[in-house]
């Protein structure tokens, strides 16, 4: 595995033999070792469905060693990057990228900072401008190896790293964006800095407590108990680092840019009525389409709530080639 520093303590199984993930410029997609092929087929990222040429490798940003996946169909109309929910990584997007690459899309991943199999303390960031860096350089490594025109989708956390990137104009050529359960603030918000001050006191992370954020039974127990890369515990430098960008955001201008939220109603881990009034202030152009029933984790969802998120997704996209 990449290297880390505090690196996040996982559960010892089969599939947590050490591995290293080589430089995205070295990387021989026929050539991976069983320890690779053997986390592709636990988190469903490779196998007998995917006919795209697979690049999964490193890269380097903001001082971080960071794991990356790039999907290159033989043909296909535009590529789509993802950024993945905190706690999460590049995993939990399994059905989404299967999705796009049926529609034609090339897919680009990677996990970030303190995530997956990428570097840095577990879950942690000092500022939320480390992503935005991170997310840029990403973008500019995808350009290397895919072609245009670029899309993008971020789920909660990667959301919120799209909101920044759009209000301070970096988010360069890309096209259309969708953020999907996007993190602005969570349930309880103002609570929650009470009680950030307290354990700020004599700790720096606290043990995660495993919210029902999916009606997807088997999602639910595998995240619990067959996800080895998820993170154990939440880190209060990352509560902290989210108290300041909430702040930030305030004073940032406007953007007229169109962009696309996806929001479930059942969705006990965001505030998601006080999110989606901000971001209809943020963004004069907002599309919010709601999905009645369905809960924070929208990729990982039941299948019916799910693929209403995906039709949404393809939609839209699709109708910007059209």
């Amino acid at each position: 595995m990449v290297e880390q520093q505090e690196t996040m303590n996982r559960e010892t199984t089969t599939l947590s033999k050490p591995f290293t993930v080589e430089p995205m410029h070295k990387v021989d997609p026929a050539m991976y070792p069983s320890a690779v092929v053997d986390y592709f087929a636990h988190y469903g990222l490779d196998g007998d469905w995917c006919e795209a040429r697979h690049l999964f490798g490193s890269f380097e940003s903001a001082g971080f060693t960071l794991a990356a996946h790039l999907y290159e169909p033989s043909n296909y109309i535009a590529t789509a990057v993802l950024l993945h929910g905190y706690l999460n990584h590049s995993g939990q997007f399994r059905h989404l990228i299967r999705f796009l690459l049926d529609k034609g899309f090339a897919a680009a991943v990677y996990d970030l900072p303190g995530h997956g199999l990428s570097s840095g303390p577990a879950a942690a960031i000092e500022s939320f401008d480390q992503y935005v860096q991170t997310a840029q350089d990403f973008l500019k490594l995808v350009k290397g190896y895919l072609i245009g025109p670029f899309y993008a989708v971020g789920f909660s956390t990667g959301a919120t790293i799209l909101t920044e990137m759009m209000l301070e104009k970096s988010e360069g050529d890309l096209g259309k964006i969708v953020l999907a359960a996007p993190l602005i603030h969570w349930t309880a918000y103002e609570q929650s800095k009470g009680t950030y001050k307290i354990y700020s006191a004599f700790t720096d992370k606290i043990a995660r407590f495993h919210r029902k954020n999916s009606s997807d039974k088997d999602f639910l127990v595998f995240n619990k108990t067959q996800d080895y890369l998820h993170a154990k515990h939440l880190s209060l430098k990352w509560v902290k680092a989210l108290f300041d960008w909430n702040d930030q955001i305030e004073s940032m201008n406007p953007c007229d840019r169109e962009v696309l939220v996806l929001q479930g109603d059942k969705d006990g881990t965001v505030e998601w009525k006080y999110n989606l009034n901000l971001l209809s202030r943020k963004f004069p152009n907002v599309r919010i389409e709601m999905i009645a029933g369905a809960n924070h984790e929208l990729f990982n969802e039941a299948a019916e709530y799910r693929q209403q998120a995906l039709a949404l997704i393809g939609k839209y996209f699709q109708d910007q080639l059209a």
